[in-house]
């Protein structure tokens, strides 16, 4: 199945390497723009640490979106090398190697104009993600009492069976807060997931 959109069908060589050129040329201008946007916080004193999380995700926004466009304008294929290259050389080769699909992943993600730019929203709400915070709190503290109030009576098997229920019931717990409090920002990503592994 291919995945290249108009205007970059052509996979021979000639156009993986000019394909894979600009790509550098464009993440080159991206290196120097989250310099400029970090410059500050790094060049100045060592106290100096009062950076606003809100005022970062809006500077994060174009530079997201100038990654969505650069590789949208490249084949799959081409956008796809150059990514697997990216991580041939950092420390995740090897869980890409053991789990190629995360390439795929990846290069869906990078792609997609909406995707990123959802998960950015997730840190817009302060006051969200504050209650966001102490719903997973509570969740660590109930696991902690669900885990103290377990009866060490019982088979083996009746044991193991409890304790797997617990963890289900609290990880279940927390994709649903997870789900509830996110939901429409991690939509974009859940769909790729879908495609890519389902």
């Amino acid at each position: 199945m291919s995945f290249a959109q108009d205007g970059y069908t052509d996979d021979s060589d000639d156009n993986l390497e000019e394909s894979l050129h600009d790509f550098r040329e464009q993440n080159q201008k991206l290196v120097e723009q989250i310099q400029k946007t970090h410059g500050g916080a790094a060049g100045g004193s060592k106290g100096n640490l009062n950076i606003k999380p809100e005022m970062d995700v809006k500077k994060l926004r174009p530079i997201v979106k100038q990654l969505n466009s650069v590789y949208s304008r490249m084949s799959y294929e081409s956008s796809r090398a150059q990514i697997q290259e990216n991580i041939s050389k950092s420390p995740a080769k090897g869980m890409a190697k053991a789990f190629p699909k995360t390439v795929d992943f990846i290069t869906h993600l990078l792609r997609d104009n909406q995707a990123l730019l959802s998960l950015l929203d997730m840190f817009k709400d302060k006051q969200k993600l504050l209650y966001f915070l102490l719903a997973n709190i509570f969740t660590i503290i109930l696991g902690f009492v669900l885990a103290r109030r377990a009866s060490k009576e019982g088979s083996l098997f009746s044991r193991l069976f409890k304790w797997m229920f617990r963890k289900c019931f609290i990880y279940g717990l927390r994709i649903f807060i997870l789900i509830f409090f996110f939901g429409s920002e991690l939509a974009p990503t859940f769909n790729i997931v879908k495609e890519v592994f389902l």
